[in-house]
């Protein structure tokens, strides 16, 4: 009979693509993992993996027990999901990842609801550029991710994805700047207008760029800032404008300190997205957050259901 422990080895080892991360991700030694696989092949009698410097590919062998040992942890996960009554855990964590301006905005909010449904539990945050929180997620540091950034290509069948919102851009100006006055703005308007943006080589900064020189404008950079706040402020005090996301400066033009000045057709959108590793099923406490979330954004409960 296969060792149900060797056997998550060897899942987490398919999953993480090498012994050494899969040995990190159990909190085991890289040869303790070695073993239990060894163990596992010669139970066998047959090679799961073929080892090179570069890491290790499954053999046809290693395949076929690839796709059981996914079926049986997604059965396990399924049984837990279905049985386990979050509202009487006593400790639990969700570990999430997300964009600057959705950490700071938004997460909060759902992390207060969350937590007063669930007393208990716990939210840890941490706040990356999209492609530190895509490589965490991949690598099951972090259980899921919410990020606004754009996303490069990735292996087929790793990363699942699922957008929740549609996002307005917004150009803001304060008090002290010429179109302060102006109900609205052309696209064209903005052709060589002094910005306050993010830092190179930020995904927000590469995708303002690559959309105003869609339209044929050329943004004079005035200043770069690693945060949104410090933009804001920047902003509402000088003469810069920016390029912002709605929910980034609600708060600021409540109390009139920022001015929308609206662009037809409104071009300048992103979106907001969940993502996840693809081939692991929720754990139950994550399952909770995200039907939490979904009282905001219903298209989750299809990913919960399913």
């Amino acid at each position: 009979m296969i060792d149900l422990n060797k056997l998550h080895i060897f899942d987490t080892v398919v999953q993480m693509g090498s012994f050494s991360t899969a040995a990190e991700r159990l909190h085991i030694t890289q040869s303790a993992v070695s073993q239990h696989i060894k163990e596992l092949e010669a139970g066998l009698g047959q090679l799961l993996f073929t080892r090179t410097r570069r890491g290790v590919s499954l053999t046809p062998q290693g395949e076929v027990l690839a796709d059981y040992s996914r079926q049986i942890f997604d059965l396990v996960a399924k049984a837990e999901n279905a049985l386990v009554n979050v509202e009487h855990l006593a400790s639990g964590k969700v570990s999430l990842g997300a964009t600057p301006g959705v950490g700071i905005y938004l997460v909060p909010d759902w992390v207060q609801r969350f937590r007063a449904r669930y007393p208990h539990l716990t939210v840890a945050l941490q706040t990356g550029v999209t492609a530190q929180i895509v490589a965490d997620v991949l690598a099951h540091r972090l259980d899921i991710g919410l990020i606004e950034g754009e996303l490069d290509e990735q292996p087929a069948g790793k990363l699942a994805v699922q957008v929740l919102e549609e996002v307005e851009q917004l150009v803001v100006v304060g008090f002290q700047h010429p179109f302060w006055d102006r109900d609205h703005v052309a696209l064209t308007d903005l052709d060589q207008q002094s910005f306050i943006v993010r830092q190179q080589g930020s995904q927000s900064r590469a995708w303002i760029e690559e959309s105003l020189h869609a339209h044929g404008v050329t943004p004079l950079i005035g200043a770069e800032f690693d945060n949104l706040e410090s933009m804001k402020r920047a902003v509402t005090a000088g003469r810069c404008l920016a390029i912002l996301p709605s929910y980034v400066v609600a708060s600021e033009l409540d109390r009139h300190q920022l001015r929308v000045l609206p662009i037809e057709d409104k071009p300048l959108v992103r979106h907001l997205k969940l993502i996840w590793a693809a081939k692991s099923p929720f754990s139950p406490v994550t399952a909770a957050f995200l039907a939490e979330l979904a009282r905001q954004y219903p298209v989750l409960r299809g990913i919960l259901k399913g």
